[in-house]
């Protein structure tokens, strides 16, 4: 295991991020040639190290009101994007939010405290850690779902070349990562965990308001998609505002405009892509492609997800 001197520099908002590793249930994940990653053990869950231990236990007491706007998806599924979306349609104006998202796991109580209603909250625990009084409150939902093999990529590219909180720095090949990400030991456990906890959830819960957003069709129909957002939400529709916002909500403009606000290691900023589908295919070899279906069989047969993701919805290699 390469380690770098000195830590990560973690920021948001410009401001670094204090990371203190003790009172963490430190875990290091090995691929097949010794390349790790590191995460905290949090309630049998891989979190990442740059968050207060202290802040994953206040997510379960956080206090919600009835018109808050929760966002559980799992990472590198668009949920900055449509974050984006939704709080200009709040706010009723085309205009860049300028602060990072509202996320339970980092922003400081006090200042979520201080938004007003309705506020659009981002945590990507799993849906059955969520905030204890979610059920209660009926909060709408919005879950942001990606073809699994983009968010392995985008996971990787996330994790290659970047010093984490011990200053280790990810070496490993794609098919050494594949190999945890299919083994769920990264991020949340991986997506496959997250999306069955959610549908758990979503089966106990069938009365709770939730709206799902798949990042392809966001990409694909960009005004359909902030029309759909602002149906379910309930707001009176407003073609003209829900174009304006989806050409400010473009990919390249956004990822520019956001720049100054976003999560960043050592002053890159990790957390913006290219904002496509299918670069899966730039990446995935026909074996990792077998190994990769074995297991999405094993997890999401019987899901409702099951069928937009599912083998036979792939073009070919």
């Amino acid at each position: 295991m390469a380690t770098e001197s000195k830590q990560a520099v973690y920021t948001v908002n410009g401001k670094a991020l204090e990371v203190d590793l003790k009172g963490q249930d430190i875990v290091w994940e090995k691929d097949r040639h010794g390349h790790s990653l590191l995460f905290q053990m949090f309630e049998g869950v891989r979190c990442a190290c740059f968050i207060n231990p202290v802040r994953l236990i206040k997510v379960r007491n956080f206090k919600l009101r009835p018109d808050d706007i929760y966002f559980p998806g799992y990472l590198r599924t668009g949920g900055h994007w449509v974050w984006e979306m939704t709080c200009m349609l709040v706010s009723g104006q085309a205009e860049t939010i300028t602060r990072f998202k509202d996320y339970l796991e980092i922003t400081p109580t006090e200042d979520l405290d201080n938004q007003p209603s309705p506020r659009v909250l981002n945590c990507h625990n799993h849906l059955t850690h969520a905030p204890s009084d979610l059920k209660e409150k009926k909060c709408r939902v919005i879950f942001t779902v990606r073809d699994p093999k983009d968010v392995a990529v985008s996971l990787y590219k996330m994790h290659h070349g970047h010093r984490d909180a011990c200053g280790n720095v990810y070496n490993g090949t794609f098919e050494d990562f594949l190999q945890l990400f299919l083994e769920q030991r990264v991020n949340k456990n991986g997506i496959f965990e997250h999306l069955r906890e959610a549908e758990k959830y979503f089966q106990e819960n069938p009365d709770k308001p939730v709206h799902f957003q798949p990042y392809e069709d966001t990409l694909k129909d960009p005004v359909a998609a902030v029309q759909a957002l602002s149906d379910f939400l309930g707001l009176k529709r407003d073609d003209a505002l829900c174009c304006a916002i989806a050409e400010k909500c473009h990919f390249s403009n956004m990822k520019s405009a956001k720049d100054a606000h976003a999560m960043k290691i050592d002053g890159a900023n990790y957390l913006f892509g290219k904002g496509v589908s299918g670069e899966w295919r730039k990446w995935f070899s026909a074996s990792m492609l077998d190994d990769y279906y074995r297991v999405y069989e094993e997890w999401m047969k019987g899901s409702r997800f099951y069928e937009r993701y599912n083998r036979d919805n792939d073009t070919p290699l």
